[in-house]
């Protein structure tokens, strides 16, 4: 049997209430609850089916972005609502959201019913702005013309997550794919980069396996990311792995291998992420002046605006223009060893200033003599430059005493975390998965506490859609 409109107002009207919001209006419920969101979205449907009135087309979902200096008013009429009804609809959120200082970019979802005949105002039957990361405002117009309003507040929980995947196409994509965010594969590809070129020595088939924490709402959208816990790539035929954690008196964690070494190496081999090697060092025929020249460095093509990061902790000794070398950046880091950053387009940090190994200290460029966007890298050994590649650096420190006793029971219980999610993976025949891990305290960080880490399949992940759904879907 086909339910009208008015039906399904009434049915999902009941539901309401079992939700934890902040209704203005609240509703009797004796129906079971449902997800969130998706109950959000089925009355609102129901709501806006309701609404349509003769004469209109069926509500269309439309998104408006607020433009620099426009009011919300401003931006609701055009989308083609008349001034009046605009005016209710702002008046109406004012009671829970800063309609005045609203800025340039915030976006809104407006279910819309526009006229048949093309000459009178849409008729706006819903509107969604999200307030904050897992909070959102909805307002719906029921049939007889009446503005309701609601907050949504999703609860946050923390998650550790284990990723173990292929890498398809790139590593970035692949990590994003399984639920790493950009703060989590940005740490990935620094941390890696003093061992592996990922240009060259990662193929299709090698495999990684990460874990992070983030905080996610009921529906599973981040909205924060969290610190990189563990890494593993295998390529070249061997599997590289690290390991997060803080010494004591450290302020920071640092990542070491399977022994307690410490691998932050001393310089990074590739000093700015997603390049590629376009000219080597040693003998070549210059690009411009057209005659054999000792090419003192390693080039990396990347677009401009592209960071560049310190190599190694240091100190700046340059940052100025040098000639054909455009915007160079020189950094000490000790008394025999030194890098070299030509060509940016812009410099971040200033002689005496003292940088850590990954701090971002310009953009790539194309300043002084250059054919296009590039970093040219050089590595200096006791005043003289040497190739980058074959540079024999100083090694890492290695864990001892109680820091090493530490170390190794937080590289258990990762072990075992990751051993847990490979073998649901295996028993799912799956080449990628990703598993959401009971988030607590470590043995050794807090003595008191229960570490349970309890693997456990992964909701399926509703986004937090917009509560202005239609029955034909959005445009």
């Amino acid at each position: 049997m086909r339910l009208t409109p008015m039906v399904l107002v009434s049915a999902t009207a009941l539901t309401v209430a079992t939700l934890v919001w902040r209704v203005y209006q609240p509703l009797p419920s004796t129906l079971p609850t449902l997800d969130p969101s998706a109950t959000l979205a089925l009355e609102t449907r129901a709501l806006a089916e309701a609404a349509a009135r003769p004469g209109f087309t069926q509500p269309v979902n439309v998104q408006i972005m607020v433009r620099a200096g426009e009011t919300l008013t401003q931006a609701l009429t055009r989308s083609g609502v008349s001034s009046t009804e605009a005016n209710a609809a702002v008046s109406l959120l004012s009671q829970a959201f800063d309609v005045v200082n609203v800025g340039k970019g915030l976006s809104l979802q407006a279910a819309i019913a526009r006229p048949e005949n093309g000459r009178s105002p849409a008729q706006l039957l819903g509107l969604t702005v999200r307030t904050g990361p897992a909070k959102q405002l909805t307002l719906t117009t029921s049939h007889d013309g009446s503005m309701r309003l609601r907050a949504l507040e999703e609860s946050v929980r923390d998650e550790r997550r284990v990723a173990i995947g292929t890498i398809d196409g790139s590593l970035i994509t692949s990590a994003t794919a399984l639920g790493a965010t950009p703060n989590v594969t940005g740490q990935v590809l620094k941390l890696f980069a003093h061992k592996i070129d990922f240009e060259r020595d990662i193929q299709p088939g090698d495999t990684f396996k990460l874990v992070f924490d983030r905080k996610v709402t009921e529906s599973g959208r981040v909205v924060e990311s969290g610190n990189l816990l563990y890494a593993e790539i295998s390529a070249k035929g061997h599997i590289t792995r690290f390991y997060s954690y803080k010494r004591q008196g450290d302020k920071e964690s640092q990542f070491f291998d399977d022994t307690g070494k410490n691998i932050k190496g001393f310089l990074l081999a590739t000093p700015v992420a997603a390049a590629r090697t376009s000219s080597g060092f040693g003998m070549r025929r210059h690009p411009i002046q057209g005659f054999m020249k000792m090419h003192t460095g390693i080039d990396f093509a990347a677009g401009t605006g592209t960071p560049i990061y310190a190599a190694g902790d240091g100190v700046v000794a340059d940052a100025k223009w040098w000639g054909g070398y455009g915007r160079w950046v020189r950094v000490s880091h000790n008394s025999d060893w030194a890098t070299g950053y030509a060509h940016m387009s812009q410099i971040k940090v200033r002689p005496g200033q003292r940088v850590k190994q990954g701090e971002l200290i310009g953009y790539v460029g194309s300043t002084g003599n250059s054919t296009g966007p590039h970093l040219h890298f050089e590595v200096w050994y006791k005043n003289r430059p040497i190739n980058p590649k074959d540079a024999k650096v100083p090694q890492g420190t290695i864990l001892a005493g109680q820091d090493l006793v530490a170390f190794k029971a937080r590289k258990h219980e990762l072990d075992t975390m990751i051993a847990m999610a490979d073998l649901k993976r295996t028993q799912d025949n799956l080449p990628s998965q990703a598993l959401a891990m009971k988030t607590t305290p470590y043995k050794y960080e807090d003595s008191g506490a229960a570490n349970k880490l309890v693997a456990k399949t992964e909701r399926k992940n509703i986004p937090l859609r917009p509560a202005l759904s239609t029955s034909r879907g959005s445009q």
